[in-house]
């Protein structure tokens, strides 16, 4: 498999000591990409021209709510410096959290986002399919949206952990779902190194190609110290895939 990206919260312990060393180790052992997630006031320029020159790609670029509503500006100036084509809402605090009112604060970003070249897209967890409430959030957040402004990066792990199945969702998704995570499942529920545990995962990335997924992230949110193994045994186990 070829591109693979990385999603950079994987590393971010070692992003946080060396930046732009870090950027180094995952173009040297192996990926293609990575997506950005770091506080909006670093200073990007260095890591930027070093990622051109090592010829690291940056897809996108993982933003906060509170930030798209209160500085669109500084998000939209990031994802530029960066070189990003995607601008992607990873979390919302599902506490309380009004779903239909975070479609339309999505959506008034997205169109701005558009304006600027770029496009929007949210990333799930597991408890958007909690229906507790009466309703599932993201039902909310698919049907109550508009498939031109909101686009999808599916995570397979939090697909699995909500009962879903990852196949089926990103074929249900097809033309809206343009990223897609990639995390594994152990037998006992626990996240695991791509490849070392129970997800289909050549059954998953056909699927991806299919509905138009355009970027593959590995993500393990609690990568075991010293970390970089379980990158490397993840795109070592990607690169066989077909």
């Amino acid at each position: 498999m070829k591109p693979v990206g990385l999603q950079l919260y994987t590393l971010r312990r070692p992003f946080g000591e060396d930046p732009i060393g870090t950027l180094e180790r995952i173009k040297a052992v192996g990926y293609d990409s990575v997506e950005f997630a770091a506080p909006l006031d670093m200073d990007f320029a260095p890591l930027s021209a070093r990622m051109k020159e090592i010829a690291l790609d940056c897809p996108s670029v993982h933003v906060g709510l509170a930030d798209i509503n209160g500085r669109p500006d500084r998000v939209l100036a990031v994802a530029k410096e960066l070189g990003c084509r995607f601008i992607v809402l990873p979390y919302v605090d599902p506490k309380d959290a009004d779903w239909r009112a975070v479609v339309g604060q999505a959506e008034t970003f997205a169109k701005r986002a558009r304006d600027e070249g770029f496009r929007f897209a949210y990333h799930h967890h597991h408890f958007e399919f909690d229906n507790s409430r009466g309703f599932r959030p993201f039902d909310v957040l698919v049907g109550e949206s508009d498939p031109a402004l909101l686009h999808f990066e599916l995570d397979v792990f939090w697909l699995k952990t909500g009962g879903e199945d990852p196949v089926a969702m990103i074929e249900k998704l097809a033309g809206r779902v343009k990223l897609l995570h990639l995390k594994d499942m152990a037998p006992n529920g626990d996240m695991a190194d791509v490849g070392s545990g129970t997800l289909d995962f050549p059954a998953m990335i056909a699927a991806g190609r299919a509905a138009g997924v355009e970027h593959f992230f590995v993500e393990h949110d609690v990568p075991p110290k010293p970390y970089w193994p379980s990158v490397e045994a993840s795109v070592g186990y990607l690169r066989g895939v077909e």
